[in-house]
């Protein structure tokens, strides 16, 4: 920042200051540098401007690689998802199938104690006839 010096001139309308001066208040530039001062701030200026600009560049371009990484990951687990999708589908289709035949092979177990059953009583009743006999 320049430093500012004020100026005092005179103003013969009020009286009572400095026996009827009133200083006035006029900002002069402290010294001759100051128009170079001013040059230099406003390169300084001009500097961090760009400097912004290329840092909001930046920050939109990783905002913008970010953004596509994430639409990559999305389409990826979308396509994740519809694989396992299908894989759970043909698991329980097979799920599905193994319970059938699990029940037809009981029934067919059950059907077929039953009738070992009938073959030992029948044997069982044979035996005991031809012995009563």
């Amino acid at each position: 920042m320049a430093s500012i010096v004020y100026n005092l001139p005179c103003e013969d309308s009020i009286p009572e200051f400095f026996g009827n001066r009133v200083p006035l208040l006029v900002n002069l530039p402290a010294t001759s540098d100051e128009p170079s001062r001013s040059a230099e701030d406003d390169e300084r200026k001009q500097r961090r401007k760009i400097s912004n600009r290329e840092s909001a560049r930046r920050s939109r371009m990783r905002k913008r690689r970010h953004l596509d990484e994430l639409w990559s990951m999305l389409v990826q687990l979308v396509n994740e998802n519809h694989c396992l999708v299908d894989e759970l589908n043909r698991a329980r289709e097979g799920y599905k199938m193994v319970v059938e035949e699990n029940t037809k092979l009981r029934q067919e177990n059950s059907n077929s104690m039953k009738m070992i059953g009938e073959m030992g009583l029948n044997r069982f009743n044979v035996k005991t006839k031809s012995f009563l006999t």
